[in-house]
C-alpha cells in the first residue's frame, strides 16, 4: 500500500513488450513504485502483491484467464486501470470495477491521464470526518455533509459512484473498492460488483435480489454467501 509518498503498482500482462513498456513508465512517475509484475493472470491471482498494491494495470487478453475473468474472482482489487489492443473492451471495462482503460500501444501521456485518475481516487475524494455516523462528499465542487443512516445503497456508474439517500443522490469521482474500504461492514455489505447496501434497509430478499423501498437490487454469485452469513436468520 502507499506509504504516503509513493504509490505501489502491479502489472499484469502476457506481451512482454507491452508489460516492459507500462514498467518503464511506472519508473519514470517519482509517485509510483512497481512492486510485482507478472505474465499471466494465473500467476497473479494468488500473488499477495496484487490485493497489497495500490494500482494493478491488468491486461485483458491473455491465455487460460483473461485480465476480466481474473476480477470476476477478487473481491480485495487494488484501482484497476486495463490494458487492452481493441477498443471494444473498453465497454466491458465500465461493466467491472476500473477506474479507465489503455489502449495499445499505450503512450506515456494517456498512461499518466490514467495514473491522474487513481491519484485523485487515492488522495480521497471523501473524507471520514471526526464523526463515525457520517461522511464529507464533494459533488459539484462542494463539500456535502451525508449521514451514514441516510444512505440506502451505492452503484457504480462508469467511472464515477452514486450514494443514494432518500432526499439526494449524490456522484462522486470514486470506485466501488475505495469506498467499501471506507465503510463500517457492520452497517454496509457489498452485494455485487455495481452495488453497496446498508443493512439496516433491506426490506426483502428473493431470487437473487434485494429490495430496499422501489429499488431491486441483484445479488451477485460471489457476494451471496457473505450476506447470507451477515443475515440475522430465525
Amino acid at each position: 500500500m502507499s506509504d504516503g509518498n509513493t504509490y505501489s503498482c502491479v502489472v499484469v500482462d502476457d506481451d512482454a513488450v507491452a508489460r516492459t513498456v507500462i514498467e518503464h513508465f511506472i519508473n519514470d512517475v517519482p509517485e509510483l513504485s512497481l512492486s510485482a509484475s507478472f505474465d499471466a493472470a494465473t500467476s497473479a491471482i494468488n500473488s499477495p502483491a496484487v490485493p497489497a498494491a495500490d494500482i494493478l494495470f491488468l491486461d485483458v487478453e491473455m491465455p487460460r484467464m483473461s485480465g476480466l475473468e481474473m476480477l470476476e474472482t477478487m473481491k480485495n482489487a487494488p484501482l484497476v486501470v486495463l490494458v487492452t489492443s481493441k477498443s471494444e473492451y473498453a465497454v466491458d471495462a465500465f461493466g467491472v470495477d476500473v477506474v479507465d482503460y489503455l489502449l495499445k500501444p499505450v503512450t506515456y501521456a494517456r498512461f499518466l491521464k490514467s495514473v491522474n485518475r487513481c491519484r485523485s481516487i487515492l488522495e480521497s475524494r471523501i473524507d471520514p470526518g471526526e464523526a463515525a455516523d457520517h461522511v464529507f462528499v464533494k459533488s459539484d465542487g462542494r463539500l456535502m455533509k451525508v449521514h451514514l443512516d441516510q444512505i440506502e445503497w451505492i452503484e457504480a456508474q462508469r467511472d464515477y459512484v452514486l450514494i443514494h439517500t432518500p432526499q439526494q443522490d449524490y456522484f462522486i469521482h470514486s470506485t466501488m473498492k475505495r469506498l467499501s474500504d471506507r465503510l463500517s461492514p457492520s452497517d454496509f455489505i457489498r452485494v455485487h460488483r455495481s452495488f453497496i447496501v446498508r443493512m439496516d434497509k433491506i426490506e426483502d430478499i428473493e431470487d437473487g435480489s434485494i429490495v430496499i423501498g422501489k429499488k431491486v437490487i441483484p445479488v451477485g454469485a460471489s457476494y451471496k454467501d457473505d450476506l447470507l452469513a451477515r443475515l440475522n436468520m430465525l
